[in-house]
């Protein structure tokens, strides 16, 4: 029948005009009374027009037939079932997009908290170079230089190539060897093929930023063994140090680099990852699993 054709189409038009106009343009910017007053405007048409449509002949049905009351009362009925509809559609877009916002919000955080972290500590290399009058001083100024023009381009970014993160890693290890001394021993391997992978920008810095934090001495024989491989879509990391420098309690930034790493891989990877910690007396291993697919 044409009258029910019609109804459709009404219904139909108002969840459009719901969802699409009078929520996000009022209803949501409290101008209720604004929002009202096009609803109460829209279902007064739909009654014009359903009324208009039966007395021109379109339909056999009587609209004030009491046996067929649906044909105007149950429009009440009908847009606010759609109401309901719509408005739990949009509440959940927002929801999710205050959420999304917030993540990004987070990550920004985090990586803002990481440069300055990994800046300090660099700095304090370099200040103890140039106070022993290191003729290595001038070296790692460099390195440290290309290592931030890195950190300026790219950390921006979403995602950067495992490439420049391999690149960028070693050069952080090749700054560190620098000032070594003989006791302390560095192996950095990298295994797998890496093509055209794709991670967020200095994931894995302060993983190895640690491992020479705590595993360097001039005085006793300690290992940092950095181990990076590539399983297919799986990229795997090992960071294992020696400890022969205790941490102190009063020293957080362990503790805010690390935990800024946990919270990066939960916000971006969710269960894409995996993450095994070893901290034991005498050595510090770090597990990180991550799958890119």
């Amino acid at each position: 029948m044409v009258i029910y054709f019609v109804i459709g189409i009404l219904s139909v038009g108002f969840f459009y005009f719901n969802y699409f106009f009078a929520l996000p343009k009022y209803f949501f910017n409290r101008q209720y009374w604004r929002y009202a007053i096009y609803v109460v405007a829209f279902v007064a048409l739909s009654l014009l027009l359903t009324r208009l449509i039966v007395e021109l002949g379109f339909s056999a049905t009587n609209i004030t037939d009491p046996s067929k009351p649906e044909l105007y009362i149950n429009y009440s009925t009908r847009f606010f079932l759609i109401f309901i509809i719509s408005i739990g559609i949009r509440l959940n877009l927002r929801l999710k997009q205050v959420e999304s916002d917030k993540v990004k919000a987070e990550l920004a955080s985090l990586k803002a908290q990481i440069n300055p972290h990994f800046l300090f500590n660099i700095l304090n290399d370099i200040y103890g170079q140039a106070i022993t009058k290191s003729d290595h001083t001038a070296d790692s100024i460099a390195k440290l230089a290309s290592m931030m023009r890195h950190v300026l381009t790219e950390v921006n970014k979403d995602l950067i190539s495992l490439k420049k993160e391999v690149k960028y890693l070693k050069s952080y290890v090749e700054l560190q060897k620098i000032r070594l001394t003989d006791k302390t021993k560095v192996s950095f391997e990298v295994d797998g093929n890496i093509g055209s992978q794709q991670i967020p920008p200095l994931l894995f810095i302060n993983f190895v930023e640690n491992a020479f934090k705590y595993g360097v001495s001039n005085e006793v024989e300690s290992m940092i063994t950095i181990l990076l491989s590539t399983q297919e879509d799986n990229v795997l990391l090992r960071v294992k140090n020696d400890k022969v420098f205790a941490k102190n309690n009063k020293d957080d930034s362990h503790n805010i680099g690390i935990e800024n790493t946990k919270r990066r891989l939960e916000l971006i990877f969710g269960n894409r990852y995996s993450l095994d910690i070893y901290d034991n007396e005498k050595t510090f291993e770090v597990n990180l699993k991550l799958n890119l697919e």
